[in-house]
């Protein structure tokens, strides 16, 4: 599922309407593709496969444009990292990454145009995952994994990026990853201008104050270079997605936390999401934000088990 223009669309199942109004099936794209994400003007939408190798870049509606596609490389094992953004020039960016695990790229959505071409990349070793990038589009977030497995996190600049491609190479040049070392990322996402981290239940032992535990909540400034509060919490929040300018917790169920406080302020408990607090994912993709589509435009979002779909209004933070 994803919002489209302000409609829910069953991208997946053939671009039919499920919200406002049920709509038929357009079109029919395979039965590999199960995950989706559109841009913020709605003229592209991304659809993959979730644990496999294959993607589409569809229209606005929902027409195949062209076909994007993965390093193999555990591709079985974790999500397909795609995000969809406004380039600076009012274009629809791609941050993917289309020949290595390891190897973000930036392209022209719909025409395929590489803006990070680059001889001298060398890029270190993480299988990028769980993209986002920032509304303004400066920053591209990147909760992926390192090799143990182990969570990890990853923010770049995006201006610095077009103007130099080696700057997407490293670990992230916009916020210290000191007190990410030690405890595994479960989630993150942009929340008012900072960035909301969830840690998984794995324990470790912080020997500073800036190291998070297990199952915290924290939010991280990029202009302040500081983390605003942390939150110890009874579980993992897990998966993170923004949502009413808070952050929408995938974990076991829905949870809104405040970006100004880390409290939560509403919570689904109705609604199953299963356990979500990973990029890797195995075969089992329909959970935490498989089971989810926010709309970013109205401070709403959908819920589905298979059978039904329910689209639930929040309160903004």
């Amino acid at each position: 599922m994803a919002w489209v223009a302000g409609s829910l669309i069953d991208v997946g199942g053939g671009w039919g309407e499920l919200y406002p109004e049920p709509g038929r099936r357009r079109w029919s794209y395979g039965p590999s593709f199960d995950a989706a994400v559109a841009s913020p003007s709605g003229d592209a939408t991304a659809l993959v496969a979730t644990v496999a190798t294959k993607g589409l870049i569809l229209d606005g509606q929902g027409q195949v444009v062209r076909q994007i596609n993965r390093s193999f490389y555990h591709a079985d094992a974790y999500r397909y990292p795609a995000a969809l953004f406004t380039l600076p020039d009012g274009r629809t960016g791609l941050a993917h990454c289309p020949e290595q695990y390891n190897r973000l790229e930036i392209e022209v959505a719909l025409t395929g145009e590489r803006l990070t071409v680059s001889d001298a990349r060398e890029p270190s070793d993480v299988f990028h995952s769980r993209l986002a990038v920032s509304p303004d589009g400066s920053l591209l977030l990147s909760a992926g994994w390192l090799w143990q497995p182990w969570g990890s996190l990853h923010v770049y600049g995006l201006t610095g990026a077009l103007a130099d491609p080696t700057a997407l190479d490293g670990v992230g040049d916009c916020f210290n990853l000191r007190g990410l070392i030690q405890a595994e990322v479960a989630g993150a996402c942009f929340v008012n201008g900072a960035i909301m981290i969830s840690t998984t239940d794995a324990e470790n032992d912080p020997d500073d104050e800036d190291d998070l535990g297990p199952n915290m909540l924290t939010c991280w400034s990029p202009a302040q270079g500081g983390f605003l509060w942390k939150q110890a919490l009874d579980e993992s929040p897990g998966d993170l997605v923004t949502l009413a300018g808070g952050g929408l917790a995938l974990n076991g169920h829905p949870r809104l936390y405040s970006s100004a406080t880390g409290q939560m302020t509403a919570e689904w408990p109705d609604l199953d999401l299963g356990h979500s607090d990973s990029a890797i994912t195995w075969a089992d993709t329909f959970r935490g934000p498989g089971r989810i589509a926010v709309d970013p435009n109205a401070d709403r979002f959908a819920y589905t088990d298979g059978d039904r779909v329910v689209v639930i209004q929040s309160e903004a933070q």
